[in-house]
């Protein structure tokens, strides 16, 4: 009998599949050192410095430094504080009337203001921030955030030229014609002036009810206690000129108002006309 040999080709140990290993090894190795060499490649050389790319030039800009205002020379902002301060600390209405402009005509509007009550100084405790610069016809004006002596935060407008500076009173004070309660009653049909804090509203009444005819506002007094609604012709220079750039916002004018002759109500008047640079009453410069 012819004896077969067990396991045949086996005995060796050899795997069918090691071969399959062998052939995927062959293409991975030196795969994974085409990869290594290109990474070598890729990175960048630590002995050359490195050179940033161009920023774009879309990207916003801040809103407060497109607006920033110049900054005052320090020496300027200096003598801006001292005039403030000297104007907020005098003990009485001469003593105040020596650093306001235009002291002779401010004075009688100072007494009237006063209605014979005592004059208590806002008093002084510091500048807030920096001044403000904007240039005029006038000169130069400087709106100054400051804090009084009861710690209220309030805007105060010094005009000028350095060694030569001055508070606009009928500014810091809102001052204006006539009282408003003054104003209602009467009605007078010609203009006084008035300043205002002005916004949009819709409202048309009695005289003032053809939309397509006039564009509404609301004027509010200095110190809030009253109201009165403006009216000027719709699409008519003044409008443009008065028109808040914010739909929604508010601005501060200074305004010319009467009432028409038939006014029907006491808090419905023609805004006739409008100067100066919010509440600081500067002349307006001629066209060449």
């Amino acid at each position: 009998m012819e004896e077969i040999e067990a396991g045949g080709d086996d005995d060796h140990g050899h795997d069918p599949g090691s071969g399959n290993l062998k052939f995927f090894l062959s293409l991975a190795v030196p795969a994974l050192a085409v990869l290594a060499l290109f990474a070598w490649w890729m990175a960048p050389d630590p002995a050359k410095p490195v050179v940033a790319g161009p920023l774009p030039t879309d990207l916003p800009v801040s809103p407060i430094e497109a607006v920033a205002p110049p900054a005052v020379a320090k020496s300027l902002g200096l003598e801006i504080e001292a005039v403030v301060k000297s104007f907020l600390t005098a003990p009485s209405p001469d003593e105040a009337l020596r650093h306001v402009r235009n002291p002779e005509t401010t004075a009688p509007k100072l007494e009237t203001w006063l209605a014979g009550k005592t004059y208590t100084a806002p008093g002084f405790r510091e500048v807030v921030g920096d001044s403000v610069a904007s240039n005029d016809t006038a000169g130069d004006v400087f709106t100054v955030n400051v804090r009084t002596g009861d710690f209220e935060l309030r805007e105060i407008v010094v005009l000028g030229t350095q060694g030569d500076l001055k508070v606009d009173w009928e500014s810091w004070v809102g001052w204006s014609d006539m009282p408003w309660k003054q104003f209602q009653s009467e009605r007078p049909v010609e203009g006084r002036w008035f300043r205002v804090e002005l916004s949009r509203v819709q409202y048309y009444n009695f005289g003032f009810k053809d939309e397509s005819e006039w564009v509404s506002y609301r004027l509010i007094s200095p110190d809030g206690s009253n109201s009165l609604y403006g009216y000027v012709p719709s699409l008519s220079p003044l409008d443009e000129k008065i028109r808040p750039v914010d739909e929604n916002g508010k601005v501060k004018l200074l305004l010319k108002l009467r009432f028409p002759p038939d006014a029907a109500s006491d808090n419905q008047v023609i805004i006739e006309e409008v100067t100066g640079q919010d509440w600081v009453d500067l002349p307006v410069p001629e066209k060449p």
